[in-house]
């Protein structure tokens, strides 16, 4: 059994060489299972493709096309080599050992396999360990659910999964690429992908004793890529492109809740509006327009899988 490891990355030199150090320091799993080392440089400025050949020359290093971080993994994937792939965030590390505590569950034959996810969002200065022990259900605002993250203690079956962290047979992806032309920016991937793998009769595999540190970069990638600010601090072109997502997610998979949504985004623009002091309806507005008049078209499968 053969694994890939992509990394997609963009103006994070030294952000990503931190996590391929620990990818090689990690001996535990270097053992377990056979892996190949895949980094997307999607047309960074910052020298990292520099810092990769001459660093890791181990490393298999290809250009992505410079639009983001969906279409950088698909040229990777379709290039890769393993039974198995997994997707890392440039910003994240794992914890050592993490590919050894997957191992038996790809061995036994899961499909799907997502690992713990601890999300910091802070940087690397206040990386902390998790400790908490407890469980928790629902769902975030880009429908993963809450068991991947702090919580979450036993293995189990899951709805979701999300874009990072999570092991794929290559027969899944054979027939279920992760990247959906339909969502614009780097915005609901995970969710798109598990309802399509659901719709395909696949589960996920939540295994909680192999972590994974999400420190959430300050700069780079999405950030620099598309400006990207939260909807409810700041009304903006990136408001548009969530509303719109969800919407397509609503006409795909539950369109029962359309009448529902429609007044909650109006009434969220509205709200923000009177406390903003800006027009943050209309925003909100052109997210709804484009989502609900969107023509949906294919996914594109990979070629040469």
């Amino acid at each position: 059994m053969t694994l890939s490891i992509i990394i997609p990355t963009f103006n994070r030199r030294d952000i990503l060489r931190g996590l391929l150090l620990m990818l090689h320091s990690d001996e535990a799993s270097k053992a377990a299972i056979d892996y190949e080392i895949i980094v997307v440089d999607d047309q960074s400025k910052d020298g990292t493709w520099d810092m990769v050949s001459s660093e890791f020359p181990g490393v298999k290093l290809m250009r992505g096309p410079g639009k983001n971080a969906e279409l950088a993994k698909r040229g990777a994937v379709e290039a890769s080599g393993g039974d198995y792939i997994v997707c890392l965030d440039d910003d994240c590390l794992p914890r050592q050992g993490w590919i050894k505590n997957v191992e038996e569950d790809l061995r036994r034959g899961e499909k799907i396999v997502q690992c713990k996810l601890v999300f910091h969002d802070l940087g690397q200065k206040e990386l902390r360990d998790e400790s908490r022990k407890y469980f928790r259900s629902g769902f975030r605002a880009d429908m993963m659910p809450l068991a991947i993250l702090n919580g979450g203690y036993r293995q189990q079956y899951i709805e979701l999964c999300h874009e990072f962290g999570c092991f794929f047979a290559r027969e899944v992806l054979k027939k279920i690429p992760l990247d959906d032309p339909n969502l614009v920016v780097d915005f609901g991937p995970s969710a798109s992908f598990s309802l399509r793998a659901r719709k395909q009769g696949y589960r996920v595999f939540f295994e909680p004793s192999s972590v994974i540190d999400h420190l959430g970069a300050t700069s780079g990638g999405l950030i620099d890529r598309v400006q990207k600010q939260a909807p409810k601090k700041n009304c903006n072109e990136y408001t548009t492109k969530v509303v719109n997502n969800f919407m397509v997610f609503a006409r795909m998979y539950q369109p029962m809740r359309i009448p529902l949504l429609v007044p909650y985004y109006v009434a969220g623009g509205l709200y923000l509006s009177l406390k903003q002091r800006k027009n943050c309806l209309k925003y909100f507005a052109k997210g709804l327009y484009k989502g609900l008049t969107q023509r949906f078209v294919p996914v594109i499968p990979y070629e040469n899988l």
